[in-house]
């Protein structure tokens, strides 16, 4: 068997997964503003299960309108969004692949003159300039809390087989963890164990909602790579803290929108593989699945992390992206003709435009995609 450790099975919370493959969640626009997939969007997931993915995370579903970070993206907070997102599971599971849903607020990310965050702190959103975030009363927070909560139970009705948290990036839970972005002087500022209330309050709404059955996951940020921000040391204690609460794995992803567009954060960043020595750290202090990530655009280098025992599966974004048969190909030995994701940012520029993710090496874009948007 070509790469027999990335084409290993494993079991998580009872089910089999075929490989150890998992989509890391990337966010690309292909919604309409009512907060459901396009056709694009759902035959995108579809063809990446097809191609031997063994686990799909469906990326950022806000759990409230103000959560959103772009004016399209998948919402949990109506019924109605139940229909919509039973579509994409069931895209994903019925082509081989488990589907699993992340829930997410974007907290000083959001839309709006004055989004919602921790704390009242300055900064450069954008090149439009400096945005002051509006601070969240504590009664605001239990009620996104429940937020969480209530759409995790729409996704697991909807046919999702688990839902993956996201706290990472720098959105609400980051922005909570921060001692850069966090002064606040209540029960959810100042020491650690206080910082990570609101996300632990979160881990367990869910857990209390979806049951013991579901998989429950998180997007967990090793380390925010700034100066007096998340670190490391941390981040091990609180990924203890997480396995102790019920959480059935951590798909790690390092730094945060701020810290990647750093000249010395963007030296580490090109490199492949850039994310697996501080990922290895975090696994060797937990006892559950911790998943790599980091610019894996070719399989040997997925095979031999595995190899080294130092994640338990990788997870891929962008390669996925630029080649949906990425898994397949690797399969069956055509790791040459993978397209490799280059790294020149297309897909986040355009996002940040308002538009349609798209990928420079597409030789033609799938679906009718350029005649669509």
């Amino acid at each position: 068997m070509h790469y027999p450790n990335l084409f290993q099975a494993f079991s998580l919370k009872g089910i089999q997964i075929k490989n150890r493959i998992v989509l890391a969640p990337m966010y690309t626009g292909w919604y309409q503003e009512d907060g459901v997939p396009s056709e694009w969007m759902v035959e995108l997931y579809a063809r990446r299960a097809r191609a031997l993915v063994g686990i799909s995370v469906v990326e950022c579903a806000a759990v409230n309108e103000s959560a959103k970070g772009s004016p399209c993206m998948l919402r949990t907070d109506q019924d109605r969004f139940i229909p919509e997102l039973a579509r994409l599971a069931r895209a994903i599971d019925k082509n081989g692949s488990v589907p699993i849903l992340q829930v997410y607020h974007a907290g000083r990310y959001g839309l709006g003159e004055r989004p919602k965050a921790p704390s009242a702190e300055p900064f450069l959103k954008s090149k439009a300039g400096y945005v002051t975030p509006e601070a969240l009363a504590e009664k605001e927070i239990e009620c996104i809390v429940q937020e969480f909560a209530a759409g995790a139970k729409r996704a697991i009705d909807a046919g999702f087989a688990g839902i993956e948290i996201h706290g990472a990036t720098g959105y609400l839970i980051v922005q909570f963890l921060s001692p850069r972005m966090n002064k606040r002087l209540d029960a959810y500022g100042g020491p650690l164990e206080n910082r990570a209330r609101f996300y632990l309050e979160v881990v367990r709404s869910i857990r209390d909602a979806i049951g013991k059955g579901p998989v429950l996951g998180c997007r967990f940020m090793p380390t925010e790579w700034t100066d007096g921000g998340f670190g490391l040391g941390e981040a091990k204690t609180l990924a203890k803290w997480l396995e102790a609460c019920g959480v059935d794995y951590l798909s790690c992803n390092a730094g945060t929108y701020e810290s990647w567009a750093r000249t010395e954060i963007k030296r580490i960043i090109a490199k492949p593989g850039y994310q697996v020595d501080v990922v290895h750290e975090v696994k060797k202090a937990v006892n559950l699945p911790v998943f790599t990530n980091g610019r894996f655009v070719v399989p040997d280098l997925a095979e031999r992390v595995l190899d080294e025992g130092k994640a338990d599966a990788v997870a891929l974004a962008r390669p996925l992206f630029a080649d949906p048969e990425y898994a397949i190909k690797a399969f069956e030995g055509r790791g040459g003709d993978i397209v490799t994701c280059k790294g020149d940012g297309l897909c986040t520029r355009q996002v940040q435009q308002g538009k349609w993710a798209v990928c420079s090496q597409w030789k033609e874009p799938p679906w009718g995609l350029c005649s669509k948007r």
